[in-house]
């Protein structure tokens, strides 16, 4: 099976009557979804779909998403999933780079576009309004398409946290590299249930579903991730394995009813996006009673790459705490290197660098993008990630941070992440960005950007005077900004552009 269209024929064939998705009040089942997603393609081969075109859908998650994709797919089309929250002018142009010849989505966001559609899109479909009085007009045959390995399972656009989003296009068989990944790694067994909380156009989202799918488990399917849906969903949906930011393990611990709620069928919270304290972790595991598992990976990959396994998480609860800042080792199927960015020569153990990545996961490239395709993928199948870390003697990836997010002062280098990790550890400092500030002197300067613990009171000098405690000098903040909380994508990950923005107001230059 490489394609989801695939998929989903094998577990409509297999279990028709179980319930595949549970959400907003609604339950399908695996032979629904196959029933429905045939008439999705059958009219979407009315409207002159042909295989490899692309089709989009923007709103927030909703039960019908997997009718889309799956129907989508039998079409022999590629399911182009679309941020929810971007702006009109940048769904459009989304929209129109991705060359999608229909649109699926919700009002609020189609609405955006006004009433002309980006070209090439012959149709729009918009839930709870014509969407439903379509599909029920389509004929239930599956039209019988068929992929290969090497045609696009989908389309995903990057975050875009500092430029405009980028279409990586996942192959089938980077996708099916990674649900061997998934199902080796998490073992859901049918019946079982899974929070989805990641929306469909990021990768884990996506990956994500399609894996419960193919595995014959449940997703419980997550719309609004705020601290009255997550923990009536969980202990309400008998989940067995969660996919959450620390942020959103924060939250479920922060629940009024979390002491009361049965949590008992909860086994495993995988996360990503950020590191885990070691307080969070340790509350999490004394009051949720759950292994940890953390991913790093990204969309390039089809989703995650190495792993921070429940052993490791362990290891760090028994005082060998300092594994909690790395994001553990490559899995079997994947490779790493850490090279000179400027040579691509390979570094010593303990040295930072480009992180490289080798998998069968890694995407075929960036749609529309050759140059930048050529730059990111090396000749002998390397993935350049921009990610800067290192490797240590065991093999654990330590990342440092982003390339781009690099503050350079008075010469020296300075990693944002290993300032936070530094201020994350103080008692009073529930979340931390750091960015750098125009700097007269040093052309840059570290700023610090906090969210304070409930109850707690920052003090800006004592910050800075516990940096100086820990840090080089150069590398500690010159300023602490509290603020409620700090501007997020659509994918959990810190939007610093927004944070900088206000301090290089007026300056030509936005590095220093």
């Amino acid at each position: 099976m490489f394609s989801i269209a695939d998929v989903v024929r094998e577990a409509g064939r297999v279990r028709p009557d179980a319930v595949a998705v549970s959400g907003q009040g609604r339950r399908s089942t695996f032979g629904e979804i196959d029933e429905r997603s045939n008439r999705v393609a059958s009219g979407l081969v009315a409207l002159g779909v042909q295989p490899g075109d692309r089709v989009a859908y923007v709103g927030l998650n909703r039960t019908d998403v997997l009718d889309i994709v799956a129907g989508v797919s039998k079409a022999g089309a590629v399911p182009v999933p679309v941020n929810f929250r971007l702006a009109g002018p940048e769904l459009a142009a989304v929209l129109t780079d991705s060359g999608a010849v229909v649109l699926f989505g919700e009002q609020p966001q189609v609405a955006l576009l006004g009433e002309a559609l980006p070209s090439p899109i012959r149709r729009r479909l918009v839930f709870d309004r014509d969407y439903d009085e379509w599909l029920d007009a389509q004929p239930a045959d599956d039209p019988g398409h068929s992929t290969g390995p090497d045609d696009l399972a989908c389309l995903l656009y990057s975050s875009g946290t500092t430029g405009l989003p980028k279409g990586v296009m996942v192959r089938n068989r980077n996708l099916h590299s990674m649900l061997d990944v998934a199902r080796r790694r998490w073992q859901l067994d049918p019946g079982d249930s899974s929070l989805n909380v990641s929306p469909y156009f990021h990768v884990l989202g996506f990956a994500w579903a399609v894996h419960s799918l193919r595995q014959g488990a449940t997703i419980t399917q997550v719309r609004d991730a705020g601290p009255a849906a997550l923990l009536p969903m969980i202990a309400g949906e008998k989940v067995r394995v969660a996919v959450l930011v620390p942020a959103l393990i924060d939250i479920v611990l922060r629940s009024p009813g979390l002491d009361g709620a049965d949590l008992s069928s909860l086994r495993l919270i995988l996360y990503g996006s950020a590191p885990i304290s070691v307080p969070l972790l340790t509350e999490a595991t004394k009051r949720l009673g759950v292994a940890m598992e953390q991913s790093y990976g990204l969309t390039e990959v089809a989703g995650g790459a190495t792993f921070l396994s429940p052993e490791v998480h362990e290891r760090a609860l028994a005082g060998e705490t300092e594994l909690l800042r790395s994001c553990g080792v490559a899995d079997p199927g994947s490779e790493l290197r850490v090279v000179d960015p400027s040579t691509l020569d390979d570094l010593p153990t303990g040295s930072p660098g480009e992180v490289l990545i080798r998998s069968p996961q890694v995407m075929a490239g960036y749609w529309n993008r050759p140059e930048e395709t050529a730059h990111s993928l090396l000749p002998d199948g390397w993935l350049r990630t921009g990610d800067v870390g290192y490797l240590d003697g065991a093999g654990f990836l330590y990342l440092v941070d982003r390339a781009k997010d690099m503050i350079v002062s008075g010469g020296e280098n300075v990693y944002p992440a290993e300032v936070e990790r530094v201020l994350v550890q103080h008692p009073a400092v529930a979340e931390v960005a750091v960015v750098g500030a125009p700097s007269q002197r040093w052309g840059e300067s570290p700023v610090a950007v906090v969210v304070p613990e409930p109850g707690s009171t920052v003090d800006g000098d004592e910050l800075v005077a516990w940096c100086r405690d820990r840090l080089a000098h150069y590398k500690c903040p010159v300023s602490v900004t509290v603020v409620e909380a700090l501007p997020r994508n659509a994918s959990g990950k810190v939007l610093r552009r927004v944070l900088r923005e206000p301090l290089w107001a007026g300056h030509e230059r936005r590095i220093g």
